[in-house]
């Protein structure tokens, strides 16, 4: 699967462009989406947009997305394409363009890979334009410079760390990390993500990563220097990629990581 890494940056520039052209298709369609919540327009939008360039190009890939589900168009598909069209859909709604919000997309080699299988992955952070592609196990910026994760952070109180708490098991989970690093959350997995790879952030985490993001967030992570592991300290790579399971997981600045994994592990009530 050579060369992908230009389609992965030419669907993250219909993205951006849509989003310029029309940046308030914040109405409700009615339309529930494959993980049971209400799709918007701008959401269907990009979905569309991605879909039709996979096809019009003949890709040989099975497609995942967050709003349709699987779509299997390819006579001899090769590989699974999944993408997040607007990851951070109630930011894109109510942010006023202020809250984060874009694009996860990432190819699979194989049609029952697993997440180290991504041989191409791009990110797209809409309100301040940042995008990131992986390609050859490398991160770098769209501008073809690479991605390096800083090493030397400190553990203490105000080292910031972007952990999602949309879920209620979240707050359980990372309860053994209050004050001893600074725990934030932007409300979006782009946006938690997009500060790890600036390096305003140590690292980033999630009780249940959906798997239209999880390849995306693993590669670029793990492209930039940083580790990837589930909340015991395993490394994601030999997890298997799946439309009906998601992840536990932490990404990042490695001491920052195993910090966190042995507070995890030692202080979460049994």
């Amino acid at each position: 699967m050579d060369n992908y890494d230009k389609h992965i940056s030419r669907m993250l520039h219909i993205g951006r462009e849509l989003v310029k052209k029309e940046p308030l298709l914040i109405k409700e369609t009615g339309t529930v989406n494959a993980k049971g919540d209400r799709s918007i327009q701008m959401d269907l939008k990009i979905e569309e947009a991605l879909i039709n360039y996979i096809k019009e190009n003949n890709l040989p890939v099975n497609i995942f997305s967050e709003e349709i589900g699987i779509i299997e168009f390819h006579p001899n598909p090769i590989g699974i394409i999944a993408f997040d069209p607007l990851d951070g859909s109630t930011n894109y709604k109510i942010g006023k363009s202020i809250f984060p919000y874009g694009l996860l997309i990432a190819l699979y080699e194989g049609l029952r890979p697993k997440l180290n299988d991504v041989v191409s992955a791009g990110a797209i952070e809409y309100t301040q334009d940042l995008a990131w592609i992986y390609s050859d196990g490398k991160t770098t910026n769209v501008k073809g410079n690479p991605v390096s994760l800083k090493t030397n952070w400190e553990i203490k109180k105000s080292t910031p760390v972007y952990l999602d708490l949309y879920y209620k098991e979240g707050y359980k989970a990372y309860m053994p990390l209050a004050q001893k690093i600074f725990i934030r959350n932007q409300g979006s997995t782009i946006g938690n993500l997009s500060y790890v790879l600036s390096n305003i952030a140590a690292c980033m985490g999630g009780v249940c990563m959906r798997p239209e993001e999880i390849g995306a967030v693993v590669a670029l992570i793990k492209g930039a220097g940083g580790i990837a592991v589930n909340h015991k300290g395993k490394d994601l790579g030999g997890e298997s990629f799946s439309p009906d399971k998601t992840y536990q997981i932490l990404g990042g600045a490695k001491n920052i990581i195993k910090f966190a994994i042995n507070q995890l592990n030692n202080n979460y009530p049994r």
